[in-house]
């Protein structure tokens, strides 16, 4: 990664903002930077599988006290963002490869429900920007533009990475523009904006240090390696673990958006709950003997009981086991993540090798398209790997 300090610098002067490119040791003054000049910073926000997820019990606050292991994946949106002189945010959002292509995938039309993000207050991208914007005192604004491959709905955490993004970005982009404005932007500040923001969106903030000394703005911006976490509390409270060796899954999201509300609702407590460490010993420690029903998820009968198609998924993924030639030597590791609605398959719970693309004997497109053929309707299939929950900041 570059910082802008090392090929650019910004600084501020009786309240002029002055862009200075050493390259050309040509510098801009006596007027404010235009809009066009200054940097964009860009990351890739990665999805999340929820490897485990119990129900401790229900909060004052609403929400439900959890116990819930969750890993990072690389089914990315990609973000990118850029400070403007201007107040106000201008965000602006589309699919990749293409709206059509998608919406083809998922046997919907183009304007289908499944396909719309708003640009508006109710985009947590947009809240996040709106709460560093009053913490700091900043009184610019921001242009983003979000290119979706994360579906909504889904259970992925698309919206959360997608807001935790937007903290890290706006916290580097201001350090890097005024270093006054990114003062209380410490990492426990932006931990506590992110808990405001939702409960899964501190995950995505990645395995920060309370107290990293030096330059924190380069410390947001170098990502973290943390890519599986157990979380408590409403799911704010978190715990990363090192993964000794990558893992795969083929991921299954079945054109169905599920209201989280609506699947709480339905969820019941139990009086003997499970417990994470189980599914974490197995992820950081993996073997060939671990048990089949060591994935869990409290929230897979109330969601399928309101979409009976996740059940056919989750099904078609165990299924994929006969003939074994077609994914190998162990038991199908299947579950649900989230609140629904997306299904998945672990590959590799005996620890067993992969390639950057996690392309396993047996893996392949026509797998892949076996998997769609056997789903009714449309569906997002693909392959995914572990990967850090805070991916690195380019500057551009």
């Amino acid at each position: 990664m570059t910082r802008p300090s090392a090929s650019r610098a910004i600084v501020r002067i009786r309240n002029l903002d002055w862009y200075y490119c050493p390259q050309s040791d040509f510098a801009y003054g006596n007027q404010p930077m235009s809009n066009s000049r200054r940097p964009h910073y860009r990351t890739s926000p990665p999805a999340k599988l929820n490897l485990f997820l119990e129900i401790l019990g229900r909060r004052e606050d609403g929400f439900h006290e959890l116990d819930t292991v969750m890993v990072a994946i690389d089914w990315r949106d990609e973000l990118q963002l850029q400070t403007k002189s201007e107040p106000g945010i201008t965000l602006d959002v589309d699919w990749l490869p293409s709206r059509a292509a998608v919406a083809v995938q998922l046997g919907v039309a183009s304007d289908d429900a499944l396909l719309h993000v708003p640009t508006d207050e109710s985009n947590l991208v947009y809240r996040a920007l709106n709460l560093i914007t009053q913490t700091s005192g900043y009184t610019g604004g921001w242009t983003v533009r979000l290119s979706k491959r994360i579906p909504s709905g889904a259970g992925m955490g698309g919206a959360s990475s997608d807001a935790a993004a937007a903290l890290r970005l706006a916290a580097v982009a201001l350090a890097d523009l005024d270093s006054g404005l990114a003062r209380e932007l410490t990492n426990d500040k932006l931990r506590e904006l992110a808990a405001c923001l939702g409960s899964d969106v501190p995950f995505f903030l990645g395995d920060l240090p309370s107290n990293p000394g030096g330059d924190v703005a380069a410390v947001v911006a170098a990502g973290s390696p943390g890519s599986l976490a157990r979380a408590l509390g409403r799911g704010e409270k978190l715990i990363f673990y090192q993964l000794s060796t990558p893992h795969c899954f083929i991921v299954v999201y079945p054109a169905i958006a599920l209201s989280t509300a609506a699947v709480y609702g339905r969820a019941k407590v139990t009086d003997h709950p499970r417990c994470g460490l189980d599914v974490i010993n197995a992820f950081v420690h993996p073997h060939p003997n671990i048990n089949a029903e060591i994935l869990y998820n409290a929230l897979t009968p109330p969601a399928c009981g309101l979409s009976p198609p996740i059940g056919e998924a989750i099904q078609c993924l165990r299924e994929l086991e006969r003939p074994t030639h077609l994914l190998g030597r162990h038991l199908p590791h299947c579950q649900m993540t989230g609140s629904g609605s997306a299904c998945f398959i672990w590959l590799t719970p005996d620890g067993s090798p992969a390639d950057d693309g996690c392309r396993l004997t047996g893996v392949d497109e026509a797998l892949l398209a076996t998997i769609r053929e056997r789903l009714p309707g449309g569906a997002l299939v693909q392959t995914v790997a572990t990967c850090p929950a805070a991916p690195k900041i380019h500057i551009e």
